[in-house]
Protein backbone atom coordinates (compact mmCIF):
# COMPACT_ATOMS: atom_id res chain seq x y z
CA UNK A 1 0.00 0.00 0.00
CA UNK A 2 1.11 3.54 -0.80
CA UNK A 3 -0.41 6.99 -0.45
CA UNK A 4 -1.31 6.71 -4.14
CA UNK A 5 -3.18 3.42 -3.79
CA UNK A 6 -5.05 4.79 -0.77
CA UNK A 7 -6.26 7.79 -2.75
CA UNK A 8 -7.28 5.58 -5.69
CA UNK A 9 -9.62 3.26 -3.77
CA UNK A 10 -12.94 5.01 -3.12
CA UNK A 11 -16.59 3.94 -2.92
CA UNK A 12 -17.26 5.81 -6.16
CA UNK A 13 -14.96 3.59 -8.20
CA UNK A 14 -15.30 0.32 -6.29
CA UNK A 15 -18.45 -1.01 -7.91
CA UNK A 16 -19.51 -2.30 -4.47
CA UNK A 17 -22.69 -0.20 -3.94
CA UNK A 18 -21.13 1.52 -0.92
CA UNK A 19 -21.89 5.08 0.17
CA UNK A 20 -19.06 7.51 0.82
CA UNK A 21 -18.39 9.15 -2.53
CA UNK A 22 -14.78 10.02 -3.24
CA UNK A 23 -13.48 9.68 0.34
CA UNK A 24 -10.80 6.94 0.29
CA UNK A 25 -11.70 3.75 2.14
CA UNK A 26 -8.33 3.52 3.86
CA UNK A 27 -7.54 7.19 4.44
CA UNK A 28 -6.74 6.59 8.13
CA UNK A 29 -3.83 4.34 7.14
CA UNK A 30 -1.84 7.27 5.71
CA UNK A 31 -0.43 7.94 9.20
CA UNK A 32 0.91 4.38 9.58
CA UNK A 33 2.49 3.87 6.17
CA UNK A 34 6.01 2.49 6.26
CA UNK A 35 8.52 4.53 4.21
CA UNK A 36 9.86 1.20 2.92
CA UNK A 37 6.39 0.27 1.64
CA UNK A 38 3.14 -1.05 3.06
CA UNK A 39 1.64 -0.44 6.48
CA UNK A 40 3.86 -0.58 9.54
CA UNK A 41 4.00 -4.06 11.13
CA UNK A 42 1.37 -5.47 8.76
CA UNK A 43 1.74 -8.92 7.29
CA UNK A 44 -0.55 -10.46 4.64
CA UNK A 45 -1.10 -13.49 6.87
CA UNK A 46 -3.21 -11.32 9.20
CA UNK A 47 -6.03 -11.33 6.63
CA UNK A 48 -7.19 -14.91 7.21
CA UNK A 49 -4.43 -16.82 9.01
CA UNK A 50 -5.34 -17.68 12.58
CA UNK A 51 -8.78 -16.25 11.98
CA UNK A 52 -10.02 -18.79 14.54
CA UNK A 53 -7.45 -17.81 17.18
CA UNK A 54 -8.50 -18.56 20.76
CA UNK A 55 -8.47 -15.82 23.44
CA UNK A 56 -5.55 -17.41 25.32
CA UNK A 57 -3.36 -17.99 22.24
CA UNK A 58 -0.19 -16.03 21.57
CA UNK A 59 0.31 -14.07 18.35
CA UNK A 60 2.96 -11.44 19.06
CA UNK A 61 3.19 -10.15 15.48
CA UNK A 62 -0.54 -9.52 15.17
CA UNK A 63 -0.60 -8.04 18.65
CA UNK A 64 2.18 -5.58 17.77
CA UNK A 65 0.32 -4.55 14.60
CA UNK A 66 -2.93 -3.79 16.44
CA UNK A 67 -1.01 -1.95 19.18
CA UNK A 68 0.57 0.19 16.47
CA UNK A 69 -2.84 1.17 15.08
CA UNK A 70 -4.15 2.06 18.54
CA UNK A 71 -1.04 4.07 19.41
CA UNK A 72 -1.22 5.99 16.11
CA UNK A 73 -4.72 7.21 16.98
CA UNK A 74 -3.87 8.11 20.56
CA UNK A 75 -0.78 10.09 19.51
CA UNK A 76 -3.11 12.23 17.38
CA UNK A 77 -5.46 12.80 20.31
CA UNK A 78 -8.10 10.56 18.74
CA UNK A 79 -10.09 7.60 20.04
CA UNK A 80 -9.06 4.42 18.21
CA UNK A 81 -11.94 2.62 16.50
CA UNK A 82 -11.04 -0.65 14.80
CA UNK A 83 -13.60 -1.47 12.12
CA UNK A 84 -12.62 -4.91 10.86
CA UNK A 85 -14.43 -7.29 8.52
CA UNK A 86 -12.35 -10.34 9.38
CA UNK A 87 -12.24 -10.33 13.18
CA UNK A 88 -15.32 -12.27 14.29
CA UNK A 89 -13.26 -15.43 14.73
CA UNK A 90 -10.72 -13.60 16.91
CA UNK A 91 -13.05 -11.24 18.82
CA UNK A 92 -12.24 -12.90 22.15
CA UNK A 93 -8.51 -12.68 21.46
CA UNK A 94 -8.74 -8.97 20.67
CA UNK A 95 -10.84 -8.21 23.72
CA UNK A 96 -8.56 -10.12 26.09
CA UNK A 97 -5.50 -8.19 24.89
CA UNK A 98 -6.85 -4.72 24.23
CA UNK A 99 -10.04 -4.34 26.27
CA UNK A 100 -12.32 -1.75 24.74
CA UNK A 101 -15.99 -1.71 23.84
CA UNK A 102 -16.80 -4.47 21.36
CA UNK A 103 -19.66 -4.17 18.88
CA UNK A 104 -20.77 -7.01 16.62
CA UNK A 105 -22.66 -6.02 13.47
CA UNK A 106 -25.03 -8.64 12.04
CA UNK A 107 -26.50 -8.47 8.54
CA UNK A 108 -28.97 -10.68 6.65
CA UNK A 109 -26.69 -13.56 5.55
CA UNK A 110 -28.57 -14.20 2.31
CA UNK A 111 -28.18 -10.60 1.16
CA UNK A 112 -24.57 -10.58 2.31
CA UNK A 113 -23.80 -13.68 0.25
CA UNK A 114 -25.67 -12.25 -2.75
CA UNK A 115 -23.36 -9.23 -2.55
CA UNK A 116 -20.39 -11.55 -2.90
CA UNK A 117 -21.99 -13.63 -5.60
CA UNK A 118 -23.08 -10.60 -7.64
CA UNK A 119 -19.40 -9.72 -8.16
CA UNK A 120 -18.59 -13.13 -9.67
CA UNK A 121 -16.98 -13.07 -13.10
CA UNK A 122 -17.96 -16.41 -14.56
CA UNK A 123 -16.59 -18.92 -14.11
CA UNK A 124 -14.30 -17.30 -11.55
CA UNK A 125 -15.59 -16.69 -8.01
CA UNK A 126 -14.52 -13.51 -6.25
CA UNK A 127 -12.10 -13.21 -3.36
CA UNK A 128 -15.13 -12.81 -1.09
CA UNK A 129 -16.34 -16.27 -2.05
CA UNK A 130 -12.89 -17.87 -2.04
CA UNK A 131 -11.91 -16.66 1.41
CA UNK A 132 -14.89 -18.49 2.90
CA UNK A 133 -13.74 -21.76 1.36
CA UNK A 134 -10.32 -21.17 2.91
CA UNK A 135 -11.83 -20.42 6.33
CA UNK A 136 -14.20 -23.39 6.14
CA UNK A 137 -11.30 -25.73 5.44
CA UNK A 138 -9.43 -24.37 8.45
CA UNK A 139 -12.25 -24.65 11.01
CA UNK A 140 -10.70 -27.37 13.14
CA UNK A 141 -13.72 -27.53 15.46
CA UNK A 142 -16.01 -28.20 12.48
CA UNK A 143 -13.90 -30.60 10.44
CA UNK A 144 -16.69 -33.16 10.01
CA UNK A 145 -19.17 -30.45 8.97
CA UNK A 146 -16.64 -29.08 6.48
CA UNK A 147 -16.20 -32.50 4.94
CA UNK A 148 -19.96 -33.02 4.75
CA UNK A 149 -20.60 -29.63 3.11
CA UNK A 150 -17.77 -29.94 0.59
CA UNK A 151 -18.39 -33.62 -0.10
CA UNK A 152 -14.86 -34.77 0.63
CA UNK A 153 -11.73 -34.19 2.69
CA UNK A 154 -9.77 -31.31 1.23
CA UNK A 155 -6.52 -29.89 2.55
CA UNK A 156 -4.89 -26.58 1.66
CA UNK A 157 -1.53 -25.24 2.78
CA UNK A 158 1.03 -22.58 2.02
CA UNK A 159 0.72 -18.78 1.93
CA UNK A 160 -2.68 -17.18 1.50
CA UNK A 161 -2.24 -16.50 -2.22
CA UNK A 162 -1.48 -20.19 -2.79
CA UNK A 163 -4.48 -21.35 -0.75
CA UNK A 164 -6.79 -18.99 -2.62
CA UNK A 165 -5.47 -20.33 -5.93
CA UNK A 166 -6.03 -23.90 -4.75
CA UNK A 167 -9.65 -23.36 -3.76
CA UNK A 168 -10.30 -21.40 -6.95
CA UNK A 169 -9.20 -24.37 -9.04
CA UNK A 170 -11.23 -26.80 -6.92
CA UNK A 171 -14.48 -24.86 -6.57
CA UNK A 172 -14.79 -22.31 -9.36
CA UNK A 173 -17.21 -24.50 -11.35
CA UNK A 174 -19.12 -25.91 -8.40
CA UNK A 175 -22.81 -25.02 -7.93
CA UNK A 176 -23.81 -21.72 -6.37
CA UNK A 177 -25.43 -23.65 -3.52
CA UNK A 178 -22.00 -24.83 -2.38
CA UNK A 179 -20.70 -21.25 -2.33
CA UNK A 180 -23.67 -20.25 -0.17
CA UNK A 181 -23.24 -23.19 2.20
CA UNK A 182 -19.52 -22.49 2.66
CA UNK A 183 -20.31 -18.85 3.38
CA UNK A 184 -23.12 -19.66 5.82
CA UNK A 185 -21.03 -22.23 7.71
CA UNK A 186 -18.31 -19.62 8.28
CA UNK A 187 -20.93 -16.95 9.06
CA UNK A 188 -22.47 -19.13 11.76
CA UNK A 189 -19.20 -20.30 13.28
CA UNK A 190 -17.86 -16.72 13.30
CA UNK A 191 -20.86 -15.23 15.04
CA UNK A 192 -20.99 -18.04 17.59
CA UNK A 193 -17.40 -17.19 18.52
CA UNK A 194 -17.91 -13.42 18.56
CA UNK A 195 -21.31 -12.92 20.20
CA UNK A 196 -20.24 -14.08 23.71
CA UNK A 197 -17.61 -11.30 23.71
CA UNK A 198 -19.88 -8.55 22.39
CA UNK A 199 -20.73 -5.57 24.57
CA UNK A 200 -23.32 -4.56 21.99
CA UNK A 201 -24.93 -6.40 19.06
CA UNK A 202 -26.35 -4.33 16.18
CA UNK A 203 -28.84 -5.57 13.63
CA UNK A 204 -27.56 -3.64 10.60
CA UNK A 205 -30.72 -4.23 8.55
CA UNK A 206 -32.90 -2.81 11.31
CA UNK A 207 -30.53 0.10 11.96
CA UNK A 208 -31.10 1.31 8.42
CA UNK A 209 -34.90 1.32 8.57
CA UNK A 210 -35.89 1.93 12.21
CA UNK A 211 -35.09 5.40 13.52
CA UNK A 212 -36.15 4.57 17.09
CA UNK A 213 -33.77 1.62 17.09
CA UNK A 214 -31.03 3.85 15.66
CA UNK A 215 -31.47 6.27 18.58
CA UNK A 216 -31.24 3.34 21.04
CA UNK A 217 -28.02 2.16 19.44
CA UNK A 218 -26.54 5.67 19.49
CA UNK A 219 -27.27 5.89 23.23
CA UNK A 220 -25.82 2.43 23.89
CA UNK A 221 -22.57 3.30 22.09
CA UNK A 222 -22.31 6.61 23.93
CA UNK A 223 -22.83 4.88 27.28
CA UNK A 224 -20.33 2.14 26.51
CA UNK A 225 -17.56 4.07 24.79
CA UNK A 226 -18.11 7.79 25.27
CA UNK A 227 -18.41 8.28 21.51
CA UNK A 228 -21.62 9.75 20.07
CA UNK A 229 -22.30 8.51 16.55
CA UNK A 230 -25.16 9.85 14.44
CA UNK A 231 -27.00 7.13 12.49
CA UNK A 232 -29.71 9.39 11.09
CA UNK A 233 -28.30 8.92 7.58
CA UNK A 234 -27.66 5.17 7.94
CA UNK A 235 -28.66 3.32 4.78
CA UNK A 236 -28.36 -0.36 3.92
CA UNK A 237 -27.82 -1.34 0.28
CA UNK A 238 -31.07 -2.00 -1.52
CA UNK A 239 -31.82 -5.76 -1.56
CA UNK A 240 -30.54 -7.51 -4.63
CA UNK A 241 -33.45 -7.64 -7.03
CA UNK A 242 -32.75 -11.16 -8.19
CA UNK A 243 -33.80 -14.13 -6.13
CA UNK A 244 -30.89 -16.23 -4.88
CA UNK A 245 -29.93 -18.66 -7.68
CA UNK A 246 -30.31 -21.57 -5.28
CA UNK A 247 -32.82 -23.23 -2.97
CA UNK A 248 -31.34 -21.20 -0.15
CA UNK A 249 -33.76 -22.32 2.58
CA UNK A 250 -32.92 -25.96 1.91
CA UNK A 251 -29.20 -25.12 1.72
CA UNK A 252 -29.33 -23.20 5.01
CA UNK A 253 -31.07 -26.06 6.82
CA UNK A 254 -28.46 -28.49 5.46
CA UNK A 255 -25.68 -26.36 6.96
CA UNK A 256 -27.42 -26.12 10.34
CA UNK A 257 -27.91 -29.92 10.29
CA UNK A 258 -24.28 -30.60 9.30
CA UNK A 259 -22.97 -28.37 12.09
CA UNK A 260 -25.49 -29.59 14.66
CA UNK A 261 -26.51 -26.03 15.54
CA UNK A 262 -30.24 -26.29 16.18
CA UNK A 263 -29.83 -25.76 19.92
CA UNK A 264 -27.33 -22.92 19.39
CA UNK A 265 -29.89 -21.11 17.23
CA UNK A 266 -33.25 -21.85 18.85
CA UNK A 267 -32.28 -23.09 22.32
CA UNK A 268 -33.04 -21.29 25.57
CA UNK A 269 -29.53 -19.81 25.72
CA UNK A 270 -29.28 -18.90 22.04
CA UNK A 271 -28.69 -15.31 21.02
CA UNK A 272 -32.00 -14.21 19.45
CA UNK A 273 -30.40 -12.40 16.52
CA UNK A 274 -29.19 -15.65 14.94
CA UNK A 275 -32.71 -17.00 14.77
CA UNK A 276 -34.08 -13.69 13.48
CA UNK A 277 -31.65 -13.81 10.58
CA UNK A 278 -32.31 -17.49 9.79
CA UNK A 279 -36.02 -17.64 10.60
CA UNK A 280 -37.18 -17.66 6.95
CA UNK A 281 -35.12 -20.80 6.36
CA UNK A 282 -35.87 -22.60 9.60
CA UNK A 283 -39.58 -21.79 9.50
CA UNK A 284 -39.86 -23.37 6.06
CA UNK A 285 -39.49 -26.92 7.32
CA UNK A 286 -41.61 -29.43 5.37
CA UNK A 287 -44.77 -30.63 7.20
CA UNK A 288 -43.32 -34.10 7.74
CA UNK A 289 -40.59 -32.61 9.93
CA UNK A 290 -42.53 -30.07 11.92
CA UNK A 291 -46.09 -29.92 13.20
CA UNK A 292 -48.37 -26.90 12.97
CA UNK A 293 -47.63 -25.71 16.52
CA UNK A 294 -43.87 -26.00 15.99
CA UNK A 295 -44.05 -24.02 12.75
CA UNK A 296 -46.16 -21.30 14.40
CA UNK A 297 -43.62 -21.14 17.21
CA UNK A 298 -40.76 -20.78 14.76
CA UNK A 299 -42.50 -17.92 12.96
CA UNK A 300 -43.15 -16.14 16.25
CA UNK A 301 -39.52 -16.63 17.22
CA UNK A 302 -38.56 -14.71 14.11
CA UNK A 303 -39.87 -11.69 16.00
CA UNK A 304 -39.23 -12.67 19.62
CA UNK A 305 -36.02 -14.69 19.26
CA UNK A 306 -34.80 -18.20 19.91
CA UNK A 307 -35.24 -18.07 23.68
CA UNK A 308 -38.93 -17.27 23.24
CA UNK A 309 -39.32 -20.25 20.93
CA UNK A 310 -37.73 -22.55 23.48
CA UNK A 311 -40.07 -21.33 26.23
CA UNK A 312 -43.07 -21.77 23.91
CA UNK A 313 -42.03 -25.34 23.08
CA UNK A 314 -41.53 -26.12 26.77
CA UNK A 315 -45.05 -24.93 27.61
CA UNK A 316 -46.53 -27.07 24.84
CA UNK A 317 -44.64 -30.13 26.10
CA UNK A 318 -45.90 -29.56 29.66
CA UNK A 319 -49.46 -29.15 28.39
Amino acid sequence: MTAGTIRAETPDNSGLRHPGGSEPYLKEFEVVLDPAGGVQRFDASFALDRFWIEPEASDLAQQAYVEGLIDAARKRGETPVLACCRTLGRAGWLKKRFGGFHIVLVRDPVQQWLSFYSLRRRPRPTYFELCHYVLLLEMAAWRDASRQILGREFGVSGPLSQRLATVRRAFKRRPASLSFQAFLAVWLASHLKALPHADLVIDVDRLARDQAYAREIEAAIAAGSGLKPDFSDCRAPAPHGEAPPIEWRKAARAVVDAMGLHEAIVGADAHPILYRKLAPALAALPPARAGVLARIGEMLAGVAGGAALARLQTRFRRA
